[in-house]
């Protein structure tokens, strides 16, 4: 009870500090909005809502239109990219977010639309999960002894399934000394790879991390219908060690520490793992190549 107390505190306190600190919002401001474009906002209580356009009343909109995002959003047509960031903001306030850290979250989604530089890694014997020649293409480093890996793995091949074919996604191994056997088991992933089989050893292997033995890993073979004489002889193959490690160093000039690690369309990502901040990341990466956002939008959960 203690607790609740002192956080309903802390809630006020911040809440009285920054209405007295800001200037709200005009009526005139919200008689000017399209508000139907703007479904995540009227979710919102009235001080939420006025704190929210507080904040991006200031903060520089990185879409088309050049001026703050509450600007680009009363142009005579709407920028795209601000009616994102004010949807998108509605939702993380929505969930307890407070208003004046949206300011370094636009800043952060600015880098990522236009960062210093773009990463390219290799495709060849590498695997693709989905259309090979979508436009939008996510580079995932992991490897299988990681269990935050795990459930980026679900949601990386929920995004590839309901794309309609406009996103892809590439695997690029980084097994990590401190988890012994996860050289091994991207091994064994590569060799079912050699046989048409990587997606389903690497469902396998992260539905069984504590499972990756010599022993498991044949009889996973087994269970994919694999040639066993090929795959324990690709096991030992020098060639499929080296992709791996090639792997491995693409991830390290990318400034890769850690798994997982996602790149879309070259960009490095740095934000949530979560299904709702990857996809309107997305959507937004289609809107700057003019096409179609392949996924609904402002319906998060």
């Amino acid at each position: 009870m203690k607790t609740r107390t002192t956080f309903s505190l802390v809630c006020f306190l911040w809440l009285a500090v920054w209405v007295s600190g800001s200037e709200a919002a005009t009526p005139d401001d919200f008689s000017r909005i399209n508000w139907s474009l703007l479904p995540r906002v009227s979710k919102l209580h009235d001080f939420q809502r006025n704190a929210l356009f507080d904040v991006l009343k200031d903060a520089p909109n990185y879409g088309t239109c050049q001026n703050s995002v509450v600007n680009c959003l009363l142009a005579t047509k709407p920028d795209e990219t601000a009616v994102r960031i004010v949807n998108f903001s509605a939702f993380l306030v929505s969930k307890g977010l407070p208003p004046p850290l949206l300011e370094g979250f636009v800043r952060e989604r600015a880098k990522f639309a236009s960062p210093q530089g773009l990463h390219s890694f290799s495709s060849e014997n590498t695997p693709v999960l989905g259309n090979e020649h979508a436009p939008i293409t996510i580079v995932e480093f992991a490897e299988f002894k990681c269990h935050y890996c795990v459930s980026m793995s679900m949601i990386l091949e929920k995004l590839v399934q309901e794309s309609n074919g406009t996103v892809r996604l590439l695997f690029k191994h980084f097994p990590l000394k401190s988890h012994p056997g996860s050289l091994l088991a991207s091994k064994a992933a590569q060799a079912a790879h050699r046989q048409g089989k990587f997606w389903e050893m690497y469902d396998l292997l992260f539905a069984n991390m504590d499972k990756q033995a010599s022993e498991d890993l044949t009889k996973y073979a087994q269970e994919l219908r694999l040639d066993l004489g090929k795959f324990n002889r690709d096991l030992q193959d020098k060639k499929l060690l080296q992709l791996i490690e090639r792997d491995k160093m693409e991830g390290v000039r990318a400034k890769v520490t850690g798994t997982p690690t996602i790149f879309i369309n070259g960009k490095f990502y740095n934000f949530r793992h979560d299904e709702d901040f990857l996809k309107d990341i997305i959507n937004e990466e289609a809107e700057r190549l003019k096409i179609k956002p392949p996924y609904r939008e402002w319906a998060y959960p």
